[in-house]
């Protein structure tokens, strides 16, 4: 996958974020599709900025919050491309026009190219440039 995302420039990799379990895409039209991968298949829950069919949420007044089983998993703002976790244990994180923030880190202007994810969030830190973690679901483009 080739995209500009966040501000960042993402030549030949799968996932330009995977933000704990889930993959990050942005469309040409600027709008975010998360895909759960931690589980035995992918599915989505978020695709074109609003909730996926047959995921469970609930309407905030900015977004939604995305639950399983009736637990908050995390919070979506479509406006600011802001995803906050809250059973999700994950640093917020802002794709905006020009920079990319995660917690309290600004990545703008970077280019990442040949890795499986371009910038992977978990709840011990940040990497860039990393491989596929075995685990995760294949996630079809």
């Amino acid at each position: 996958m080739n995209i500009r995302m966040g501000g960042q420039i993402f030549a030949q990799v799968e996932i330009p974020l995977l933000w704990g379990d889930r993959a990050v895409i942005q469309d040409q039209k600027g709008r975010l599709s998360i895909i759960d991968l931690g589980g035995a298949e992918a599915r989505a829950e978020i695709i074109g900025d609003q909730p996926a069919p047959g995921v469970e949420y609930v309407p905030l007044e900015v977004g939604f919050e995305i639950r399983k089983n009736g637990e908050a998993l995390y919070r979506f703002d479509p406006e600011e491309k802001r995803l906050t976790g809250v059973g999700l244990r994950l640093p917020e994180c802002v794709l905006g026009r020009y920079e990319t923030r995660i917690g309290s880190n600004r990545f703008s202007g970077s280019f990442v190219s040949g890795f499986a994810i371009g910038i992977a969030v978990s709840e011990d830190g940040i990497g860039m440039g990393v491989r596929m973690p075995e685990k995760l679901a294949k996630l079809v483009v």
